[in-house]
């Protein structure tokens, strides 16, 4: 009896996906140098961090008032989207005062240019600053109702910090690992740098994300953003 030899099925070659699929496969392609990987993967996180932010402005608003047509539902759903979009944005509650109607945070280090998934400063200028210098934020929104009761006055301020260290000496080139410990003397003649030196100036409020977060409050409470701005 004959035997038939096997035939191997032919091979279907895929075209190569496109977009970002392929930029992926690039990136774990064996032949690419670790150097260009890291790269690329910085080049995508500047990008994706940057997407969203736009150039600064001078029309921003921090301030709107707000007509009610139902005061007490329309006040509990704006208090309670102060409080969620402020967590959102990654900030942690530290004052939340219904009686007044303020609400605080604690002061939250600010984005960076890899922290794509972030959003605590509004413009690529604000994104670089932070990038190349510690900077922090904290917030406080107040919900005032007026005299009639009808209306309610939502206001946001958003305050920022740099931290300022005295210079430290750097007598070798193995005192640069140890410049964030406590071991370096300082170029004013102390005998060490400590945690107690640090300082930080406040550098004025940030109107672009004053403007951001007082636009999310109002959508996340389903108030029109387009609302009579307030005085």
């Amino acid at each position: 009896m004959a035997t038939q030899a096997w035939a191997r099925p032919p091979v279907e070659v895929l075209p190569p996906t496109p977009c970002l699929t392929g930029v992926l496969c690039a990136v774990s392609s064996p032949i690419m140098s670790v150097g260009i990987r890291v790269s690329i993967v910085l080049a995508l996180a500047v990008a994706m961090s940057s997407a969203c932010l736009g150039p600064r402005r001078d029309d921003y608003v921090s301030t709107r008032r707000i007509a009610l047509s139902e005061p007490a539902r329309q006040s509990d759903a704006l208090w309670e989207a102060i409080q969620e979009t402020l967590r959102r944005g990654r900030f942690r509650l530290d004052r939340v005062d219904r009686h007044t109607g303020v609400v605080t945070t604690m002061p939250e280090t600010s984005q960076q240019f890899f922290e794509f998934w972030r959003h605590d400063v509004d413009t690529r200028q604000d994104l670089w600053e932070s990038t190349l210098n510690l900077i922090r934020r904290r917030v406080r929104v107040s919900l005032a109702s007026a005299d009639d009761g009808r209306s309610v006055e939502l206001d946001v301020a958003v305050f920022k910090e740099r931290l300022s260290s005295p210079d430290r000496q750097f007598n070798s080139t193995g005192s640069a690992l140890r410049f964030f410990g406590e071991k370096l003397p300082s170029t004013t003649g102390a005998a060490r740098v400590t945690a107690a030196d640090d300082r930080w100036l406040e550098l004025g409020r940030d109107p672009a994300m004053e403007d951001y977060l007082l636009r999310s409050i109002l959508e996340r409470a389903g108030t029109p953003v387009d609302a009579a701005p307030g005085s």
